[in-house]
């Protein structure tokens, strides 16, 4: 009987948790999982062909081939030139990460005591994950220079940056009690996964230089993502399924999870992800509450739109998910497992939804305002969406959300770069992908942490001829 250590639930563990509250010695047996339509096969034995996370060896040997045209020449060029891609940054680990309420953490009032942890309090600790988006994408463009252009001074930069996380930090800030104990103190830490794929793929593409990946110090990488972030993820997809936290936040420990177990090669913690997105019982979850429906395209292009959980929300959160939902489908794909074309294309439809409503118009440019748009901004309507009605966290969704449409992410040529080289139609992801090529990543898109929760450079690294 095939087992994996996981957290994942199935419907029957869920009554029973509601007893016992935990699974028996910390393993469930994924055969019993209930399937959907289809039933898939509970555990694959995937192939770890390093690099094969978000860039194969093909994928590196393939840009390194076209930066002399456009637009790699121009998107290599914002690699170059970005204030993260340079050999002398300077990490700033901290020992305790944390993504806070300001407005209930950030005076050091009385939640630090509730939580016993006044004596951890300095100012700004509220907000201290900055550095760590900084340095996880100063840390994946070094690598990224690395294997384009052979610097070697790149990658032993990168590597500092990751085996000074390392040494340093202890994972997130949790509870001491009387309340939070071994807990995150606030439900904002579990964002934080964001940034866990980022760092993992930057370990990943330098892991070659000079052999780090046989050192103590990668192991020491490895043992860290695997000791302090990994458990957090497993928990918290098992348990988001009562319809509160949204499709980004599963992603995010989705993406975690996935990368770190390709890093390490570790079987049981892919398959944990990967099933997950296949048959879980969260909104991660493109069979489940993933997808809220899928349309035939109302403008007549014989394509299929998939309407996702943050439709109804806001633009800002679905474009996240696009963004998130790419990378994830690309580590799996690179490892061997196509979720792109799971399910007839179900994520490629996710993602051609998203991207027809939030695509403006040409004469707009790139650097428009968001702030400013109408509906006559677009170049599809509102009324060429195709849209359920549906509840969750709380409310009642009665129309696709206008808040924060435009928002702008760099990942389309991801998508779109996979569409290219599998013959799949897919006009909006490509009339998207064009709009903005080519992309940059983080430091290109604003300081805050919307302009870090994605690595970018989709252009550089996955725009197809």
């Amino acid at each position: 009987m095939k087992k994996i250590l996981t957290f994942i639930l199935s419907a029957a563990s869920i009554l029973a948790a509601q007893s016992c509250c935990e699974i028996e010695d910390g393993w469930t047996d994924i055969d019993s999982w209930p399937a959907p339509a289809k039933k898939y096969e509970p555990r694959t034995d995937y192939t770890f062909n390093h690099p094969c996370m978000l860039h194969s060896a093909s994928d590196l040997d393939y840009t390194k081939s076209h930066l002399g045209q456009e637009p790699w020449a121009e998107a290599y060029n914002k690699l170059l030139t970005s204030d993260f891609c340079n050999a002398n940054y300077k990490p700033r680990p901290v020992e305790y990460l944390a993504r806070l309420d300001a407005g209930n953490w950030g005076d050091g009032g009385g939640r630090w005591d509730d939580a016993g942890i006044r004596d951890l309090f300095y100012p700004g600790i509220h907000n201290n994950y900055v550095n760590f988006y900084q340095d996880c994408a100063a840390a994946y463009q070094l690598g990224l220079k690395w294997k384009l252009a052979g610097d070697g001074q790149a990658a032993a930069a990168a590597i500092n940056i990751l085996q000074e996380w390392a040494k340093v930090n202890k994972g997130l800030l949790l509870g001491r009690g009387p309340r939070f104990k071994d807990e995150p103190v606030d439900p904002n830490e579990y964002l934080i996964m964001f940034q866990i794929h980022q760092a993992a793929n930057a370990a990943e593409l330098v892991r070659d230089f000079n052999d780090w990946d046989k050192s103590d110090e990668f192991k020491q990488v490895v043992t860290w993502m695997t000791e302090h972030f990994y458990p957090f993820c497993s928990k918290f997809i098992a348990t988001n399924i009562n319809d509160h936290s949204w499709m980004n936040w599963d992603l995010a420990s989705m993406t975690a999870m996935l990368s770190i177990a390709i890093l390490g090669n570790d079987m049981d913690k892919v398959n944990e992800a990967i099933l997950h997105f296949k048959m879980g019982l969260g909104p991660g979850c493109i069979m489940r509450k993933g997808v809220i429906e899928v349309s035939d395209d109302p403008s007549g292009t014989g394509e299929k739109l998939a309407q996702g959980n943050e439709s109804g929300r806001d633009q800002g959160h679905n474009v996240l998910c696009a963004a998130m939902l790419g990378a994830f489908c690309q580590m799996a794909y690179n490892i061997g497992e196509d979720l792109f074309s799971f399910e007839d294309g179900r994520a490629i439809a996710f993602a051609q939804y998203i991207a027809k409503y939030n695509l403006v118009k040409p004469e707009l440019g790139k650097d428009y305002d968001s702030g400013n748009l109408t509906d006559a901004s677009f170049r599809y309507p509102e009324s060429s969406m195709p849209f359920k009605e549906y509840s969750y966290n709380g409310g009642t969704m009665t129309k696709i959300s206008a808040a924060g449409r435009g928002n702008v992410r760099p990942c389309w040529d991801l998508w779109a770069g996979y569409c290219k080289s599998h013959n799949v139609k897919a006009t909006y992801i490509q009339q998207m992908a064009e709009h903005f090529r080519p992309d940059g990543g983080g430091g290109h898109y604003g300081g805050n942490s919307g302009g870090f929760d994605q690595l970018g450079f989709s252009t550089l690294m996955h725009h197809r001829e």
